[in-house]
């Protein structure tokens, strides 16, 4: 039986071995088992590759921001108008045509590329003007259920050009493509989480066209309602759109759902993702752009440590007038601390002030930019108080007595008036514990001078 086997390969001659019969050249089964030869790096042709190979680099996509095969929305805009270009003669032909696209989209049974040539077609019709005439819009409607099944397809390319016709929809009907808009997003939102980077990059794309270019409140309750989805590619990419939505879209058309988007935001503050806190976070700022009381609210009502966080992203992107006027007032306290401790005191009396800081204060004072926590027993405003008290207090009594007119006997002559009255103006600078003992100590000291004279 194996000798039979081995006969009948040899045999075996196929149709593209013409020379095996001279035996100039092995057959094809026999070539089969050949052990090919190692390609040379110096052998410029067999070191070719074509651009579509495995080994080769990758063509489309792969220095895109999502990776190999990702759309953005260049390749959309480019996708619009790359169609084949046909003539709309009458409304009548218009709606024919209208009715074979939706029943070729309709049906999945047909072959894809026939779906994808649909999608194009209607790309086709919009450079060739269909939405001057009324039809359009009338079967415009009946597609919406057919668009929804293109976006669901199983193939990338019906699902990228079902993506691009729905983009350049909202782009050329704007706010006529309501309708359109609020069937088709939570399909898109689907293709999100996506593995396909071609399906999830050209959902996304297709709604940030919509959101730029489609203005309908209804959108923004099906947007929120991601923001708390359990996917969490799902909720980044919410906050995202919502962000985008703040900044393209005028304040009359979020008044309706304020509340809803406080809530969204605050919860997205609180994410337990940290890519989806940092996309909420810059959602604060549009918000406070259309609302600003609605923002101030949210803001006090978060938990000290997320106000903390806000506040140092807003200041990181040079927002801080997006802040509180009262978180704007401690932030500028805050940043007087960083000028150095003695530009602080240079108006102030060296004798009385710089001597009773300096010790303290010289590691601090080595530091002039670092950031200065600010001293219980040291108050600026009582310390420029008492320094105008204690001037005045020295003019008056530079002016009614003088110490050459004393008698020998008054407390005046004694010279250590004063240096009492320079401790009675360090009373109101200091805490109340070191003011008692100061006290405690002038008054022990006049007792002993009593006893003196």
């Amino acid at each position: 039986m194996r000798r039979l086997i081995c006969k009948r390969i040899c045999d075996y001659k196929s149709f593209d071995d013409e020379e095996s019969v001279d035996g100039n050249r092995p057959s094809s089964a026999a070539s089969a088992f050949k052990v090919p030869a190692p390609k040379t790096s110096g052998n410029p042709v067999n070191s070719a590759r074509k651009p579509g190979s495995a080994g080769g680099p990758k063509v489309g996509g792969a220095s895109k921001e999502g990776g190999a095969g990702a759309v953005d929305e260049d390749d959309f805009i480019k996708a619009f108008t790359d169609v084949p270009s046909i003539q709309i003669y009458s409304s009548r032909e218009l709606e024919e045509t209208l009715n074979k696209i939706r029943e070729i989209l309709s049906d999945d049974k047909h072959d894809w590329d026939q779906r994808a040539n649909a999608l194009k077609k209607i790309r086709s019709l919009l450079v060739a003007g269909a939405a001057q005439y009324d039809c359009f819009f009338q079967h415009l409607r009946l597609l919406d259920g057919a668009l929804k099944l293109s976006a669901k397809d199983l193939r990338s390319q019906v699902v990228r050009e079902a993506c691009i016709t729905v983009a350049h929809l909202s782009t050329v009907l704007g706010n006529k493509f309501d309708h359109g808009a609020e069937a088709i997003v939570p399909t898109l939102f689907n293709l999100v989480p996506n593995s396909a980077k071609v399906m999830a990059t050209s959902g996304c794309a297709a709604i940030r066209f919509i959101i730029r270019h489609t203005h309908v409140p209804r959108l923004i309750p099906l947007i929120t309602s991601n923001c708390t989805s359990k996917s969490v590619p799902v909720r980044r990419r919410s906050f995202e759109f919502l962000d985008l939505l703040l900044q393209e879209w005028q304040t009359h058309s979020l008044e309706r759902h304020a509340a809803v988007l406080v809530e969204t935001i605050k919860k997205g503050i609180h994410d337990a993702d940290a890519e989806a806190r940092v996309e909420a976070r810059k959602t604060y700022m549009g918000l406070r752009n259309h609302f600003p009381g609605e923002a101030e609210t949210l803001y006090n009502s978060l938990e000290p440590s997320y106000q903390k966080s806000l506040q140092t992203y807003l200041k990181s992107s040079g927002s801080v007038a997006s802040l509180p006027q009262s978180d704007r007032s401690s932030s500028s306290s805050q940043e007087s601390l960083n000028r150095p401790f003695s530009s602080k005191w240079s108006t102030a009396n060296p004798s009385s002030v710089a001597g009773r800081v300096s010790a303290g204060n010289n590691k601090a004072s080595s530091l002039p930019g670092s950031l200065q926590r600010s001293r219980s027993d040291i108050d600026v405003n009582a310390a420029a108080g008492a320094k105008a008290h204690h001037a005045a207090g020295q003019s008056v009594r530079s002016g009614r007595l003088g110490a050459g007119a004393l008698n020998p006997g008054s407390y005046a002559s004694l010279g250590k008036a004063t240096n009492y009255g320079k401790l009675y103006s360090v009373l109101p600078l200091v805490s109340v514990k070191t003011k008692s003992v100061l006290i405690i100590a002038i008054y022990s000291c006049m007792l002993r001078i009593n006893h003196m004279f």
